[in-house]
């Protein structure tokens, strides 16, 4: 059940068009869910620090998805990004 769930999450990370993130964005977000543990952790480390989804257009479906998993996983809360 991991594996299924570590394979979903690594295809919905997977990039479905050219973006290019600012400089330096991934040395300012490292560390931003640490907070958070087990499931609810990955799904923040795919939405924030490896997709930044706060970056990308709102109508993105993969975010969208990261998103629901985190807030469910994360019992409600929402996501630091």
């Amino acid at each position: 059940m991991t594996t299924v769930l570590i394979w979903a999450l690594l295809l919905l990370v997977a990039p479905t068009r050219t973006f290019s993130p600012p400089a330096g964005a991934d040395e300012t977000r490292a560390g931003m869910c640490a907070e958070y543990s087990g499931l609810a952790q990955g799904f923040c480390v795919a939405l924030c620090e490896a997709r930044e989804c706060d970056l990308r257009p709102s109508d993105d479906e993969r975010c969208a998805i990261l998103r629901r998993g985190f807030e469910r996983a994360s019992g409600g809360v929402r996501a630091p990004c």
